[in-house]
């Protein structure tokens, strides 16, 4: 049977199990006698195995069997967990997300069997005196049908339509048997309409299924609770549809026997049969009770109506949506235009409908953007088993706590956020924080702290990595950067604190001693900036000698839509994002100071560097002399700049559309937008001008 239809929903639902058992087995590996956390993490690794048999990855499903024994003997209390079996489970999850790493990329999920990791966990089980051999393992695997209690199940007066009576009649006249089956299917199955289905099919190849309790739309809709009924007409015995149904992964229990139909129900049919003739056709609907010889069968079960607050969306189809959400809000922009050009301004019910327009595409947009935005958490989730492995690789001891992980950022930027992040912790963990003795002696605590703060500041989220290691000793960088002759000696004497700081930025620029395996090859902090940078955001460091180091990354909310402030230098027109900027100056030109040859303005006691737009990007400007500017102040982390442009626009919302591969453009700009009138400006890139 094809199971290729569900292979997405196995793909999505086996990282989240995953996921659930790395978080949990941290915890575990803290608290061993924390009975929910043990209760969790059976369920999952159960769920994972039935999923992995229903697909027919018996590599995968064999591992996780195996993994829930160990599981089961930790819950039963006969195992003990210590470091040494959450390292052997950590191996299993990590061979785990191989196998689904090869099943994303091919459907398959690959040849290696693992056989040193299952060694492992089965001296486990003879430790707990619960071992299972390999024939075992795979009996097990391969649900045998057992033998069950049939007492304690009865038919409770099912109601047949009539229709469904005489189908059973007719089959008795064939020489044919009714038998009447109850499938319990395990309460931490995930995919519980996919399991009847599948049960459903292997047994319409021994019989034709004449009813379904309940019926079959309720069950591929999943509004059942784990149990339900199936009537089939075939030649075989109960013995044998038990062992069809057993058969598939995640079935706790089967029933069966045959079914008969009593003398009354005989009667009422013959009864109804003639009528039926003297009617010509009108019949009776009246519903009866069948009986089972043996009465053995389940109750039947009053469903719950499952109501699903959540959809999966391909992140694909969000983006048509959003591109058509930007072409409408062009559209309107363009009417915007269009009114105050031909000075419209008049009526006022035009003006009207176009407000009403406004608010609409803002609400949409607002709308689309929040079904883009995803939790933090799902990338920073896996990073406390990273720094776990680091500190046991290292011998150090560490711990990273994190907080705002339900801050949401579009999908976009969540993608690509994840490599960055990876890389300012292992630096922390390697560079940042020092040895157990050395903190000792310091007189701090020898367990060194990673945090990993994230929260929303206006239009930015914030994304804070610190530790309270060592520091960086600005000194040192100083010397290494003059050494790598990255600068010279009198540039060196000139530069700020925080300007050495941001040399560690540059490509290449390392200053370890030696190159481990977790950091230290000079490939970090470059790439990162670079990747931030790339994703419209900026990235500073804050240090203190002795007290620990602090990356600071700001990242916009969404990469598609952003308000901006539009101006005109020379003849063009630009887009300066509106969440870089803090005021909008008038300066006069006897204000303008030099220092160190370039040109600063004092705002309120800030020294500000001024930049001429038009010199930078090579526009035509008025020869005439000027006694005012017109200076826009922007923020790059605690750095202002003023950025003089000739003439106000006014604030737009702007689409932003990538130039493409066919402009190799300078890093100053960072897009394009199509305004109203279909002219096209360039977005200036702040944190580059800065």
């Amino acid at each position: 049977m094809d199971v290729g239809q569900y292979l997405e929903i196995f793909i999505d639902e086996t990282k989240e199990h995953l996921q659930s058992l790395n978080e949990h087995l941290l915890i575990l590996e803290k608290e061993p006698d924390n009975d929910n956390t043990i209760n969790e993490i059976f369920r999952a690794a159960h769920s994972l195995k039935g999923m992995a048999g229903t697909m027919g990855y018996k590599l995968m499903q064999r591992l996780t069997h195996d993994m829930e024994n160990v599981f089961s003997e930790v819950r039963n209390g006969h195992l003990k967990v210590n470091s040494n079996m959450v390292d052997v489970l950590f191996r299993g999850l990590d061979a785990l997300e191989t196998y689904l790493a090869n099943i994303i990329e091919s459907s398959n999920e690959g040849d290696d069997d693992n056989e040193d990791i299952l060694k492992d966990l089965n001296n486990f089980l003879q430790e707990g005196g619960a071992s299972e051999t390999k024939e075992e393992a795979t009996k097990n695997n391969d649900r045998a049908p057992v033998s069950y209690d049939n007492d304690k199940y009865k038919f409770k007066n099912l109601k047949f339509e009539d229709h469904e009576k005489r189908a059973i009649l007719r089959a008795g006249e064939m020489g044919l048997s009714v038998i009447g089956l109850t499938v319990y299917i395990q309460e931490t199955c995930m995919l519980k309409g996919a399991r009847a289905f599948m049960i459903n099919r292997n047994l319409e190849e021994h019989g034709e299924i004449i009813k379904l309790d309940p019926s079959a739309q309720d069950i591929e809709d999943e509004k059942y609770d784990f149990v339900y009924s199936a009537f089939v007409i075939t030649k075989e015995k109960p013995e044998t549809l038990i062992s069809v149904a057993s058969s598939v992964s995640e079935v706790k229990e089967v029933v069966a026997d045959y079914i008969t139909i009593s003398d009354e129900d005989k009667a009422t049919l013959a009864a109804s049969a003639k009528l039926v003739k003297d009617t010509q056709g009108k019949g009776t609907k009246d519903s009866g009770s069948l009986k089972a010889s043996g009465a053995t069968t389940a109750q039947k079960t009053t469903a719950k109506p499952v109501v699903n607050r959540s959809v999966r969306v391909d992140i694909d189809k969000l983006d048509v949506l959003m591109n058509l959400v930007s072409e409408l809000i062009i559209a309107k922009n363009g009417l915007v235009s269009i009114s105050s050009e031909n000075e419209i301004s008049t009526d006022s019910a035009y003006h009207e409908q176009l407000e009403y327009l406004e608010r609409i595409t803002t609400n949409l947009h607002e709308s689309v953007m929040k079904t883009r935005m995803v939790p933090i958490e799902s990338v920073v989730n896996r990073f406390p088993r990273m720094i776990r492995d680091i500190s046991k690789k290292m011998n150090k001891d560490m711990e990273l706590y994190m907080s705002g992980e339900d801050t949401e950022l579009d999908r976009t930027v969540i993608d690509e956020i994840g490599d960055p992040l990876m890389h300012l912790l292992r630096n922390a963990a390697d560079h940042g924080l020092e040895d157990n003795d050395v903190r000792e002696k310091a007189g701090k605590n020898p367990k060194g702290s990673i945090f990993l703060d994230a929260y929303q500041e206006g239009n930015n989220v914030v994304i804070e990595v610190r530790d309270d290691g060592g520091g960086i000793n600005v000194e040192n960088v100083r010397q290494k950067a003059i050494d790598k002759g990255n600068i010279t000696v009198e540039q060196a004497d000139r530069m700020s604190e925080k300007d050495i700081i941001d040399l560690l930025f540059r490509p290449s620029f390392s200053t370890a001693e030696q190159v481990s395996e977790i950091s230290g090859r000079g490939v970090g902090l470059d790439v990162v900036k670079t990747k931030i940078e790339t994703l419209g955001g900026e990235i500073e460091a804050k240090t203190k000698l002795g007290e620990g180091t602090n990356f600071i990354i700001r990242l916009p909310l969404t990469l598609a839509i952003i308000q901006a402030l539009m101006v005109i230098i020379g003849d063009e027109k630009y887009a300066l994002p509106l969440g870089s900027i803090q005021t909008v100056e008038n300066v006069k030109v006897s204000d303008i100071r030099q220092v160190e040859g370039k040109d600063v303005i004092n705002l309120r006691g800030h020294v500000v560097p001024i930049i001429y737009l038009s010199q930078v990007l090579d526009c035509k400007t008025s020869d005439e002399k000027q006694d005012e500017l017109l200076v826009a102040i922007v923020k790059k982390g605690e750095r202002l700049g003023g950025m003089v442009v000739d003439a106000l626009i006014g604030q737009q919302e702007i689409v932003i559309k990538s130039i493409g591969k066919y402009i190799k453009s300078s890093k100053l700009i960072s897009g394009a937008t199509v305004l109203g009138n279909g002219e096209v400006a360039l977005i200036l890139d702040v944190n580059s001008l800065v």
